[in-house]
């Protein structure tokens, strides 16, 4: 847990004591600040690196400007802005009155086959008129000559059957090609994406000017400048924590997947890309975002204890009975976004131990659902292909460390929601660990 965590902890403890009287209020912020500096001080199975959080922008992975490999008319426009398309996808036609004919003859011209029948039948015939004439010859009643020009005959006969044959394959070329001049009047889309923008319309000719463009948006890809002083500890297959701007319960994982080896002069700093799987669409490119790095380690912490439970619902009912709460209410929970305001306080506390406040900041502040660690990087990618196969795309692998070999297949914040994924993933027959994140 961070500083700024902390600090938003013992803001959540200042909210829940607004009724409090003035002599207890000063207690409680004491032992909120005693229990977040003990959370500062131990190791998190799954930690913050050294590194300062930077700001960063998500981007689509690929935006092109999809234009026409020929010149022509737009005979239709066939998606809009924000169209949904797949690969392959035919988006625009051009005008393709001339292309189809040229398809139609050579398909004509590749169905002939009477020179072939012609060469044969001709090649037969003078097959037999020289075994006839060579018969004569050797009686000695024809001469020598008459012999050498059926010789002749027939070979030519061979050598236009041979002829007959390669012009029948030329056509079919030419058929080919046809087919893919035709195929060139239809803009087709080179991945799975989003409409951004379209530039031209029906009957605009277009030459070498883009008739629309497209962006990708799975993976997303976030762009990152440090300075330089963070040369070196940032490597690519680091995982990082990443929050965009607009609101999100769920805490997004990307990988860092290209370090610039070249640095900027004039501003000090250097870049990272990240990649993030984004496999429904559901997360917007074109956002501002802060990204925080973690340290390539991930340990497996214990089921949370019944006494520890017990102690967290003493501390909890204590502060709840002081500002005449149910029991049960959290004050301040280990997620800094939960703060419930207190009612006016009807009495001082007077049984809240330091102890039992302690145990609260040892509540887990996430949850990692992840495969427990591979063998083999074979069978790491067996597992990942399997996972796909399945419809679960978003994941991302723990490449190196002593953890290679994990699969992450999501963040929670509330532990309800990773057994959620958990059960989920039981059910397509794959199993999965909860793991806890201080």
């Amino acid at each position: 847990m961070n500083i700024a965590e902390v600090l938003r902890m013992r803001s959540a403890y200042s909210v829940g004591i607004t009724g409090l009287s003035r002599l207890v209020r000063p207690t409680l912020i004491l032992l909120a600040l005693a229990f977040s500096l003990q959370v500062i001080a131990e190791e998190s199975p799954f930690k913050y690196s050294s590194i300062p959080a930077v700001d960063c922008v998500i981007n689509p992975n690929r935006v092109v400007d999809l234009a026409s490999p020929v010149p022509g008319v737009i005979a239709s426009l066939l998606v809009e802005r924000s169209q949904q398309v797949k690969s392959g996808q035919v988006v625009a036609q051009l005008d393709a009155g001339v292309e189809r004919a040229s398809v139609d003859l050579a398909l004509y011209r590749s169905g002939i086959k009477s020179g072939i029948s012609v060469s044969k039948t001709n090649l037969k015939y003078d097959k037999q008129r020289l075994l006839r004439l060579d018969a004569l010859y050797q009686k000695q009643v024809i001469s020598a000559e008459i012999t050498e020009e059926a010789e002749r005959e027939e070979k030519l006969s061979r050598l236009n059957l041979e002829q007959a044959r390669e012009l029948s394959v030329v056509r079919k070329l030419e058929l080919q090609r046809a087919r893919q001049q035709l195929r060139q009047k239809s803009i087709r889309a080179p991945f799975d994406g989003f409409v951004l923008d379209t530039f031209k319309y029906k009957g605009e000719y277009v030459e070498d000017q883009a008739i629309l463009r497209l962006a990708q948006f799975n993976p997303l890809v976030i762009e990152a400048i440090l300075p330089m002083d963070s040369f070196g500890k940032i490597k690519p297959g680091m995982m990082a924590e990443i929050l965009p701007e607009f609101d999100s319960d769920e805490t997004l994982t990307g990988k860092v997947t290209i370090v610039d080896r070249m640095g900027d002069t004039a501003s000090n700093t250097f870049g990272v890309r990240m990649e993030l799987s984004n496999p429904d669409n559901r997360i917007p490119a074109g956002l501002k975002c802060v990204a925080k790095f973690l340290d390539p380690l991930v340990h497996h912490a214990p089921a949370v204890t019944a006494q520890r439970n017990n102690k967290q619902a003493l501390a909890d009912d204590a502060i709840a009975k002081a500002d005449n709460l149910p029991a049960g209410v959290i004050i301040a929970s280990a997620s800094p976004d939960r703060i419930i305001d207190a009612i006016p306080a009807v009495e001082p506390i007077t049984d809240v131990d330091s102890t039992d406040v302690q145990t609260k900041a040892t509540e887990p502040s996430g949850y990692v659902v992840a495969t427990s660690q591979a063998e083999t990087s074979v069978h790491t990618q067996d597992l990942i292909n399997s996972l796909r196969e399945a419809g679960v795309h978003d994941l991302q692998e723990v490449d190196y460390g002593s953890y290679k070999g994990m699969i992450m297949l999501g963040y929670y914040y509330a532990r309800s929601f990773a057994e959620k994924r958990q059960t989920a993933l039981a059910e397509l027959g794959f199993t999965a660990e909860i793991y806890e994140r201080y």
